[in-house]
């Protein structure tokens, strides 16, 4: 498999290049357009309960799709849903953590499923549960805002906003930004302190941020046309 990201770090979208025979799975609606040789096939992957459990623990889509070059090569695009970066790794038996509702796609070889993050998660913002993403082959993984890696050696602070991936070797604690004052008017809430030796990556946006930028505006047009 070959592919081609282009678009970064604003508007990016993966163009895969599938040999006769070769699979690739996708996130549910990440498809933007293909050969007409492809063909799709939807599934509950791992079963009915394992959907389950990415579903509604993991922010995923219950079905998945995967996509099949028929016969001949093809070739398939695509992109997340949110506006924002889109980052590949390789695996190799390791294990990558992601923030829901971060899976774009991947090769058949890797496996995407809930992971559980303990109750410092959920008061970070990511609620109970992150995705883990597992086995061998490439995967595509998307942010909100441009996505920034870091080599971490030791202690790192990151807002629980702008969290999008890290390996399972750093481990990490939720903490508040200075005092009672600081946790109330700062405007940055809690952070995340990762510790240990592995790769971190960040997001230049925040989603909730954004959303309750976005907000205000509607509350001005809702209020507006109720006069």
């Amino acid at each position: 498999m070959k592919y081609e990201i282009f678009g970064k770090p604003d508007f990016p979208c993966v163009k895969v290049n599938l040999n006769a025979g070769e699979s690739i799975v996708a996130e549910s609606g990440a498809m933007v357009a293909m050969t007409s040789n492809i063909e799709i096939k939807t599934e509950a992957r791992g079963g009915v309960l394992a959907s389950l459990k990415r579903s509604v623990l993991g922010g995923e889509s219950f079905f998945v799709n995967t996509f099949t070059a028929q016969n001949s090569p093809g070739e398939i695009y695509f992109t997340s849903a949110t506006t924002g970066d889109l980052e590949v790794i390789e695996l190799s038996g390791n294990e990558l953590v992601m923030s829901k509702s971060a899976f774009v796609c991947a090769s058949p070889g890797v496996v995407i499923d809930s992971k559980w993050g303990g109750f410092k998660a959920f008061f970070g913002g990511e609620g109970l549960f992150f995705l883990k993403a597992s086995g061998n082959g490439t995967l595509f993984f998307s942010s909100f805002g441009a996505i920034h890696n870091i080599q971490l050696q030791g202690d790192y602070i990151v807002d629980t906003g702008h969290i999008v991936a890290f390996d399972p070797t750093l481990s990490f604690s939720i903490e508040k930004v200075g005092g009672l004052k600081s946790l109330f008017l700062s405007g940055e809430g809690l952070v995340c302190r990762f510790s240990g030796s592995g790769r971190l990556w960040i997001q230049t946006r925040n989603q909730n941020s954004f959303a309750a930028w976005a907000d205000q505006f509607r509350r001005i047009e809702t209020s507006s046309s109720g006069n």
